[in-house]
């Protein structure tokens, strides 16, 4: 009996996989969907599965198809969205075996990544010359005049919110992806309903003698050795609370706001209501917002010769030479806010998922969430269209207040961090290989120029990429504010080495949650960093081998180039040439990590896998 089921296993085994290669076989002869070698389809692969992103895709290229030179010459234009956890899988295969999409969405593929300029084009020369859907003709009526002619005499990519810089490949010094779309940062998402209440509730404890002891507990007191409290009860305070749709405006308001909310719930007997609804999907956590502007009180002094900013090896290198220190007071203060932002998460959140965090703010049982322009026309909708109209809201959206004069770490949170240096989302690449590249690529302009990139993001929810092109009345809290000091100036383990990152975002969380004391915190980081596999030691190998495979992946892409503009004539090829031969001549190979090495340890020999 036993054999027998295993020859049907192994028929079965056999049977799908003779159907899998047939299918390759079928899509690698064909294109896909039975047509000839010569079908003028063009598709474009992409993971946004958010809602409004399909429908506002399939408007532009139902658009795109309507104009007569596309209906004349037979093309097609067809998306295949694809869940994000298997994307990268998808890509790697098709990319390899040749049957990729026409265009695809950027991300993190394992082999492409490292191959960038095998797989995909280089666009440098397409945008470098004015986009022809920009023309005065195809731009939207009642347009500025001097912006109508700005979109139509630029460049292509600087009709770009940001220059294209969202496509832009550091390695390669080239542009490799065309942004349609800017998702918008971080934000607070208030339930206007329970807003107006826990304001009127807050006015109504205020107004008791003597107050309550959890709000008496909330005042400013630094009579003694260690500040207690968070904010004054002060006229800015009562001035607030007397605008029952304003959100807070400061941190030590945003505290006595959650610490309302829980008491607020118990007052009315909901056991379910929180003030923050948070899963482990990090974009909801609220904390992280606030880790750079403290870890910013290092940037001074920190920042070493490497980059423009300081990076993960800076971050390192400056706690091994003691720039810094686990014991200084912006990181404790920073681990002691989150413990206290925490306290007003669901009981468990490490435990819940991201759809679990949206579904309770969503169904009214969470004051606020934490997420970016993302997720924005999920909240909407969802808020608004609630079975019971007595449930719907209207969702208000912030950016994480910061601690005004006299607040709780106002000296150490002066600023909010600059956006100024966003990057437009949703990079379009296209396939090398495509039998309709500059079909493609005129796809790109027309998705890209002012009126249908302004209708398709309108559409979907986002911000546009396009210069020009309206945002949605809802969406404008999503525009990037300047104002602030860059991201870039604080320490940040984010670009560390993977052990390093993995144990600060780990031992972080715990502290976070409660789970660990901060001692416990500090250890575990530094034991980390003392590694001599996984700390400083080995960074300073990983680091330097990193240099070198750049460079040397570099010179192989000028070889391929160097080919291509000799076997072809190609002077795209010979244009972009040039540029990487400039880049390869001033790549350093890793000297300027060794001298920064001789001048740190000038009696030790610089680090190896073999000493």
């Amino acid at each position: 009996m036993k054999n027998r089921l295993n020859y049907v296993a192994i028929s079965l085994l056999v049977f799908a996989y003779l159907l899998s290669a047939g299918r390759f076989l079928r899509i690698s002869l064909t294109g896909g969907d039975g047509e000839d070698a010569d079908s003028k389809v063009i598709r474009i692969a992409h993971w946004q599965l958010e809602p409004g992103y399909r429908e506002a895709l399939d408007w532009a290229m139902s658009e795109y198809m309507k104009l007569p030179k596309v209906q004349e010459a037979g093309i097609r234009v067809e998306q295949v969205p694809i869940n994000q956890r298997i994307y990268n899988q998808f890509m790697n295969v098709h990319l390899i075996s040749g049957t990729a999409p026409d265009i695809a969405a950027r991300n993190s593929q394992v082999i492409a990544s490292g191959n960038t300029a095998r797989f995909y084009s280089a666009m440098d020369s397409y945008i470098s010359q004015p986009n022809p859907y920009n023309a005065q003709k195809f731009l939207a009526d009642g347009l500025d005049p001097a912006l109508a002619e700005y979109l139509s005499a630029s460049s292509w990519q600087d009709t770009a919110v940001d220059g294209m810089r969202g496509g832009y490949d550091e390695i390669l010094d080239g542009y490799y992806g065309i942004p349609v779309s800017t998702l918008g940062n971080g934000r607070i998402y208030y339930n206007d309903h329970i807003l107006k209440l826990v304001k009127a509730f807050i006015k109504e404890q205020i107004q008791q003698s003597p107050q309550p002891d959890w709000l008496t507990k909330l005042w400013i007191d630094r009579s003694g050795d260690k500040v207690k409290g968070y904010l004054p009860d002060n006229q800015r305070l009562r001035e607030w609370l007397a605008l029952p749709r304003i959100p807070p405006e400061t941190l030590g308001q945003f505290i006595l706001y959650c610490s309302a909310v829980k008491v607020y719930g118990k007052a009315i007997n909901d056991p379910y209501l929180v003030p923050i609804s948070v899963g482990n999907y990090g974009g909801n956590n609220l904390c992280f917002a606030y880790e750079p502007i403290f870890l910013s009180n290092f940037s001074e002094g920190i920042e070493g010769p490497i980059g423009s900013g300081v990076d993960g090896f800076e971050t390192a290198y400056g706690w091994s030479t003691e720039r810094w220190s686990f014991d200084d007071e912006p990181i404790r203060e920073y681990i002691n806010l989150t413990q206290l932002l925490t306290s007003f998460y669901p009981e468990g959140f490490l435990g819940l998922d991201r759809e679990q965090a949206m579904r309770r703010f969503i169904l009214g049982k969470a004051a606020m969430i934490s997420s970016g322009g993302w997720d924005a026309a999920s909240i909407f909708m969802g808020a608004q269209n609630r079975d019971d109209p007595d449930d719907r809201f209207e969702p208000i959206i912030r950016r994480a207040p910061i601690p005004a004069e006299g607040e709780r770490w106002a000296k150490l949170l002066p600023y909010q961090t600059s956006e100024a240096s966003f990057l437009s989302g949703v990079a379009l690449s296209v396939n090398n290989t495509s039998k309709n590249f500059d079909w493609a690529v005129d796809f790109l302009q027309f998705v890209t120029s002012q009126p249908i990139n302004e209708e398709l993001n309108r559409r979907s929810g986002w911000l546009p990429a396009t210069g020009g092109a309206e945002t949605i009345e809802k969406m404008k809290a999503f525009i990037p504010q300047s104002e602030g000091f860059p991201r870039s100036m604080s320490i940040s383990f984010g670009g560390a080495t993977a052990a390093m990152r993995r144990e600060w975002v780990s031992q972080s969380l715990l502290a976070m949650a409660g789970d660990i004391t901060y001692e416990d915190f500090k250890s575990r980081m530094v034991a980390i960093l003392n590694d001599p596999i996984r700390g400083m030691r080995g960074y300073w190998i990983s680091k330097l081998t990193a240099i070198k495979d750049q460079s040397r992946a570099l010179d192989r892409m000028v070889s391929t180039l160097e080919y291509r503009a000799y076997l072809n004539d190609d002077q795209k090829s010979e244009t972009k040439l040039q540029s990487l031969v400039y880049k390869s001549l001033n790549e350093d190979e890793g000297v300027q990590l060794e001298w920064l090495w001789k001048d740190t340890y000038p009696n030790e020999s610089y680090p190896t896998n073999n000493n």
